[in-house]
């Protein structure tokens, strides 16, 4: 898979957040640090104190800030065009004498997908030109060669030395050994040059780099790019809108080990719990979707095809793909038709629906023949026998399918091997596949399938009957998960309020729900709202991950549920207190966390919360879509109606 012309210079590196990297070249452009103070080399980008700040979808905008040996500094990548980069580092702060604070440009090849080497083995790939230590005759600059494409590299301000390297590797050796005035080297078979400066005597670095189809093209438009100074910033426009535009684009990488964009969960993971790339499944879709909120429609489809990559040939969707793991016994809640036919909504691109509305039906069918493990027409969460990933065919690999791991709901539930399944249905799993039925039954009609939509339709109005009757604790006024001895679950989940979502709940049950449960500050209200499982639920204590931790995409389904119920005020009143306890840490200190503390925000930073993991910006996208038009993302019931 390729990436457009626009996209193609973008922070794709997975170990380098500040790294730029040009696709398809893998020319990559990065700062490295060395400082007196701290006396060891070190990658902008990697390592404590970084700070993502905003950054477009298509590269045009990068800026973050970067704490070492304290001091501070601002780097900013602007994009005039697509074959034009304007590179400005910034020291705010200095914490000793300038002289001894060293920041290098290295630019190199780091080629991220294969393909054949820039230019001839035995020859240089980048030469650093005048690299004789200042003053020489001319500054230092750098020219890179890439097969028939060029790129000049050049400095407003005469870096004070030159160098170019065959392995990147040695650079760093040289300054950990040889201090700060280590002497550049001049490589004959050089992959990597830099240049290097130091806060004395650039408080500011300002760099242009140019592509060109020869050298003297190159140069004039990096020189060009130097003459107009300084580049057109990026203008603000709404700090929810920004925020969710910002989350998605640092986390958008290339993988390469399926040759392809996508966003991941977080970069954290890539390497630490996964050892490289990893698809999980309701992920990648709510990643489509807050890239499509956004206008970025190229990274919503990337998602989109990633999420429906594996089909097993009975017919699920794999709950996980990574490096080491595939879960093809298990998928996870279905939620793909409805985030297909929001985008279908926002794009109208009626190819999307003819490419994955059969595999999402096939999915779909799968659900209803496969998961119902006791046959009463309520579905399970399950495991099958197959595949060699981790849980196979055990309760834990069914709970894995619910998307609440260890939530409460399921601690008393057995697992049955026979059918595969849990022994207890919940509302949340039911609703869902309601709401599948719902979307697939309106992508169809677009398509020209008339009988199959007629089929999802009386399949949704079925198992919303079958929700509303049979899921329904009238002792309680909730609904509940139900075991198989006919028990209603005594713990209570945030999908309790689903049924609102997929149309299942009469006025009479959604007036009992919101009334007893949402707005009862005992079990689901508060400052705080929607935690997983209910405040007074013993299991809340434990504050391990599903069980009492608040989830972003809970309040956002929860709150899609309001707005189809017409509670719009309501609605917007989930949103607004989502947005108040998100805010804070993403306005001073740009952390996006995977969940919430369900009461204090002192217990948010927990080992079992990431602190930029992508979902989390379905917090601002409800703030977004609460301020936009209602015909921006128009309400579920008004979206399915018949």
């Amino acid at each position: 898979m390729t990436v457009s012309v626009a996209r193609q210079w973008n922070t794709w590196d997975a170990q380098d957040p500040l790294c730029l990297v040009h696709l398809p070249t893998g020319l990559s452009l990065r700062f490295s640090l060395f400082s007196s103070a701290d006396g060891r080399y070190r990658l902008a980008g990697q390592g404590v104190g970084v700070t993502l700040l905003e950054h477009t979808s298509n590269g045009s905008f990068v800026r973050a800030r970067i704490a070492h040996a304290g001091s501070e500094m601002e780097l900013t990548y602007t994009k005039p065009d697509p074959h034009r980069v304007a590179v400005s580092l910034r020291f705010l702060r200095l914490a000793e004498w300038g002289l001894r604070s060293w920041a290098a440009l290295e630019v190199g090849f780091r080629p991220l997908d294969g393909g054949p080497p820039p230019w001839r083995a035995g020859e240089p790939w980048v030469q650093a030109e005048n690299a004789e230590p200042m003053p020489p005759a001319l500054p230092p600059r750098l020219l890179a060669r890439h097969r028939s494409l060029f790129a000049s590299i050049q400095s407003a301000e005469p870096a004070v030395y030159g160098g170019a390297y065959q392995e990147i590797e040695t650079f760093g050796e040289d300054l950990n050994t040889r201090g700060y005035y280590a002497p550049p080297r001049q490589e004959p078979e050089a992959r990597w040059g830099v240049l290097r400066f130091n806060a004395q005597m650039h408080p500011e670095i300002r760099v242009a780099v140019a592509l060109g189809t020869d050298c003297a093209m190159a140069e004039a438009g990096s020189a060009a790019l130097l003459a107009r100074w300084p580049v057109q910033a990026l203008m603000q426009a709404e700090p929810a809108r920004d925020a969710v535009r910002d989350i998605i684009a640092w986390n958008t990488l290339w993988d390469t080990a399926n040759h392809r964009p996508t966003t991941v969960l977080t970069r954290n993971w890539l390497t630490g719990k996964f050892s490289g790339w990893g698809v999980w499944l309701n992920d990648m879709f709510f990643h489509a979707l807050l890239a499509g909120m956004v206008g970025d429609f190229a990274t919503a489809r990337d998602n989109l095809e990633a999420a429906l990559g594996y089909q097993s040939p009975e017919g699920n969707l794999a709950c996980l793909r990574t490096t080491n793991e595939e879960w093809i016994d298990r998928s996870q809640s279905p939620i793909g038709a409805y985030v297909l036919w929001r985008l279908y909504e926002m794009t109208g691109d009626r190819s999307l629906l003819a490419e994955h509305f059969p595999t999402l039906l096939r999915a779909h069918r799968w659900w209803l023949e496969k998961r119902d493990g006791n046959g009463d027409g309520l579905i399970e969460y399950g495991s099958s026998p197959t595949g060699t990933g981790a849980f196979v065919h055990t309760k834990q690999g069914a709970m894995d399918e619910s998307f609440m791991d260890n939530a409460p709901i399921f601690d008393r539930a057995g697992f049955d091997a026979e059918s595969h399944t849990l022994t207890v249905a919940e509302p949340g799993l039911n609703c869902l596949i309601s709401l599948d039925a719902q979307c697939l039954a309106r992508i169809a009609e677009v398509l020209d399938e008339g009988e199959t939509a007629a089929t999802l339709r009386q399949t949704a109005r079925d198992l919303n009957t079958r929700i509303s009757q049979r899921l329904w604790d009238p002792l309680r006024g909730v609904f509940s998960a139900r075991h198989w001895s006919g028990e209603f679950e005594a713990s209570l989940s945030v999908t309790c309020f689903y049924p609102l979502l997929c149309g299942a709940a009469t006025e009479d049950q959604a007036k009992a729900l919101i009334d007893g449960y949402l707005l009862n500050v005992e079990k689901f209200w508060g400052p705080r709202v929607l935690p997983s499982s209910a405040q007074d639920d013993p299991a809340s204590v434990d504050n391990v991950y599903w069980r009492g931790r608040i989830w972003p995409p809970h309040l956002f389904l929860v709150w899609e549920g309001l707005r189809r119920h017409e509670l719009d005020d309501l609605a917007a009143e989930v949103a607004a207190r989502a947005w108040a306890m998100f805010a804070p840490g993403w306005v001073e200190s740009r952390i996006c966390r995977e969940n919430f503390h369900r009461a204090d925000p002192l217990g948010d930073e927990s080992v079992d919360a990431d602190r930029f993991y992508s979902w989390g910006a379905l917090i601002p996208a409800m703030r977004m879509l609460d301020a936009a038009p209602a015909s921006a993302y128009p309400r579920l019931g008004d979206l399915l109606k018949e």
